[in-house]
């Protein structure tokens, strides 16, 4: 398996010396080029599990492998894209790309020449002298994304990358996505508390609610890879099978946070 979870429990400290249980007895295990989407609403733990695999969180019960390396602290072979693109303003699209590559000491040319494969695959090819403020936010999140691309990750693991999107620029880096994952076959694990997004995204898709945070579904999902057809994309959205879907999915929410 790519990554595995076994038991996982997460518990922060409170003000007054006690403790919150976030997430309880989370198991998981996602095969080599899934694209896996938890899905729940805000306050569930599908961010505080996100970060547990990239490592910024390696105060939790339980063990994260990636290739059976234990997770405890981040790693180049775990790729992170946030919500928000957090790019450094005094540098251009290169530079911000090329930022991680910098610091393991690579020469500019690879740098530069790496940035800007990365950039192509996000469909920014050469923008790579554009500045962060000449870019648009939905350009600003696909520099993110080739950033997270560049050093070759075995995971990508994305926290709600597309939430402060609108909603054309949303669905347009729903299928960029959704290209980049074909391409690529990286193994991605993608948050969101998007029902139709999850769905049209996902391989497989884990429904997490409860608090402390529980998995209440995880059942494979055909529709990331049958929008990649040909002539398809997001008109399968129109599908009564997605339909049905989607209410299936909006009822196991709505009953795991009862």
């Amino acid at each position: 398996m790519k990554l595995t979870i076994d038991g996982l429990a997460v518990r922060f400290p409170t003000p007054d010396g006690g403790t919150a249980t976030i997430l309880e007895n989370i198991s998981l295990a996602v095969p080599a080029g899934e694209l896996v989407v938890l899905l729940g609403a805000s306050g569930c733990g599908k961010s505080t599990l996100l970060n547990a695999v990239a490592g910024f969180n390696p105060a939790y019960d339980g063990a994260i492998r990636v290739e059976g390396r234990l997770v405890r602290a981040p790693g180049a072979d775990r790729g992170v894209v946030l919500q928000t693109d957090a790019l450094y303003p005094w540098l251009n699209a290169w530079e911000n790309v090329g930022f991680g590559l910098r610091i393991k000491g690579l020469p500019q040319r690879e740098r530069d020449a790496r940035a800007e494969q990365a950039l192509a695959l996000v469909g920014l090819a050469g923008k790579g002298d554009h500045s962060s403020w000449q870019l648009s936010g939905g350009q600003r999140q696909r520099v993110s994304l080739a950033r997270a691309l560049v050093a070759d990750p075995e995971i990508l693991l994305m926290d709600e990358p597309l939430g402060a999107l609108d909603a054309l620029t949303r669905e347009q880096m729903q299928d960029l996505v959704l290209d980049v994952w074909r391409r690529t076959g990286k193994t991605i694990l993608f948050v969101t508390h998007g029902l139709d997004e999850a769905l049209y995204l996902a391989t497989r898709v884990i429904v997490l609610a409860g608090r402390p945070g529980r998995i209440v579904v995880d059942e494979p999902s055909s529709f990331g890879r049958r929008s990649l057809a040909p002539g398809v994309g997001a008109s399968i959205k129109s599908t009564p099978d997605f339909a049905a879907a989607r209410e299936r999915l909006r009822a196991a929410l709505f009953e795991g946070a009862a």
